[in-house]
């Protein structure tokens, strides 16, 4: 089985994520990339920062480089520049899937915000290593991780939305 890539980024945080307590130490099937310092053993880490372009395009290169199948986005502080990354990376680097890594005071209305912005999902920055491996290869087959409560918001909107415009009935099912 071909390892599936993740890397990590991280925008102006004041609380970092260790990277090592997502993933088991004998974990083959995740290959971890990152410009963050990490003690983890199989990380190949590449750090090259430019000053001279937002911290948005500054991200984006380096995914590009990177170019994981995963990333990670820390997201614990809910600002307007993660919104701003998925969609310039939803738009630059579609093959790239980003998953958020938040904690429990994040709403749900700037996660719903997020996951319209182009996350495939998120988890919670006391999510065990046991399961991280489940929620990659979830992802890397094109689902998505997100709360059963999410998911009742989520319907609720479709519902709502269908109601206004009839037209949009007939979903296409190939994205």
């Amino acid at each position: 089985m071909q390892p599936i890539t993740v890397a990590m980024v991280e925008i102006d945080q004041d609380q970092h994520v260790a990277l090592e307590k997502f993933l088991p130490q004998n974990e083959t099937h995740v290959a971890l990339i990152t410009d963050i310092q990490s003690n983890y053993k199989n990380i190949e880490r590449r750090l090259v920062s430019r000053d001279t372009v937002t911290a948005i395009d500054n991200a984006i290169a380096r995914i590009k480089r990177l170019n994981p199948r995963i990333l990670l986005v820390n997201a614990n502080k809910p600002t307007d520049e993660y919104c701003d990354l998925l969609f310039t990376l939803r738009q630059q680097c579609p093959d790239t899937q980003a998953i958020l890594i938040i904690n429990e005071a994040v709403e749900e209305n700037y996660l719903l915000k997020t996951l319209a912005s182009g996350a495939r999902g998120f988890i919670t920055d006391s999510f065990d290593s046991l399961n991280f491996s489940k929620v990659i290869r979830a992802i890397d087959r094109g689902e998505a991780w997100i709360s059963r409560q999410m998911i009742k918001k989520i319907m609720h909107y479709i519902v709502f939305a269908s109601q206004y415009d009839s037209s949009e009935g007939d979903f296409d099912s190939s994205r």
